[in-house]
């Protein structure tokens, strides 16, 4: 993602490099340069659970057995935060049958969304007043939620981790949830069904061949400011000691984020929050999250 990101934004063509990468975590090449680049997980632990290693192999044999996707090309899960992959079932088959469905037809560097179901818990706590107390993934949609239901509710939509980034989307689920409230009385509870919205991404070239999942601990959030300038903090000390260690024609920090939408990232706040100094020895830096790349650091001069 990151070569390709380079080759649209600079006009030159970057690929992975064949060579050794140490102390760097990957080489990208462009003709005889050489760009170092650090990679960094921001959450802890940085691996993935036994259960999202377990759906990660599931569907990496889906797409290799040519069941869904096609066959030899690379995907990419972005589970949302928060997000607990199953491990029994029949939750884990069935959340591996949606996302796998999820793959065909995608083209190289094409992103879709994925309908998972949920249930939220709404109830109805008073008769008068006009409003929506939301807690959870609906939680940015309460003013909407509020207009034009009668009483005062509660929506419990913990179960819902990422809405969908269109408009018309959000409008459905708006509309089920003030639906079911017109049919509630004081002191009633309600499952509403909805979905929950997952990315799934192809990228751009074939490697690595299969799926990758990307899948913070469910504890994580990516909203926590103090977490998000300490891992980034630790992730800067450690590229530049990176780039210390071998001389290239550019080095690059990429942060790679679990978030439910790009433009909730906290990132670029932290490096505006650090001393220059960190970050001097760094060419660039770039975070990928929710199936994109965002330019972090601007390079002040390029090598080419």
């Amino acid at each position: 993602m990151l070569a390709a990101w380079m080759s649209e934004r600079y006009f030159r063509t970057f690929r992975p490099g064949s060579e050794g990468p140490a102390p760097f975590d990957a080489m990208l090449r462009q003709r005889e340069r050489q760009i170092g680049v650090s990679v960094a997980a921001l959450w802890e632990p940085p691996g993935l659970s036994p259960a999202a290693e377990a759906m990660q192999t599931l569907l990496s044999s889906d797409v290799s057995a040519s069941a869904y996707g096609e066959e030899g090309a690379a995907y990419v899960v972005w589970a949302p935060p928060g997000a607990e992959l199953p491990d029994g079932e029949p939750a884990l088959s069935q959340l591996r049958l949606l996302l796998a469905r999820g793959f065909a037809g995608l083209a190289p560097g094409e992103r879709r969304e994925v309908r998972v179901p949920v249930s939220l818990q709404l109830a109805k706590v008073d008769k008068q007043g006009a409003y929506v107390s939301v807690a959870g993934g609906m939680s940015p949609l309460w003013t909407q939620l509020s207009e034009g239901v009668s009483g005062a509710f509660h929506l419990d939509s913990r179960s819902l981790l990422r809405l969908p980034e269109q408009e018309a989307e959000q409008a459905i689920l708006i509309s089920r949830v003030r639906d079911r409230a017109q049919l509630l009385e004081v002191g009633e509870v309600s499952t509403v069904p909805l979905h929950d919205y997952w990315l799934l991404s192809r990228l751009p070239g074939t490697e690595p061949a299969g799926v990758t999942l990307v899948a913070a601990p469910p504890r994580f959030s990516p909203l926590d400011g103090a977490l998000t300038r300490r891992l980034f903090r630790r992730a800067v000390a450690r590229a530049a000691s990176q780039a210390a260690g071998r001389e290239v024609d550019l080095s690059v920090l990429l942060v790679i984020t679990a978030i439910g939408h790009i433009e909730e990232e906290l990132v670029t706040a932290a490096l505006r929050g650090m001393r220059p100094q960190a970050y001097s020895s760094l060419g660039l830096i770039a975070l990928i999250g929710d199936g994109h790349v965002r330019q972090v650091l601007q390079p002040r001069s390029l090598p080419w």
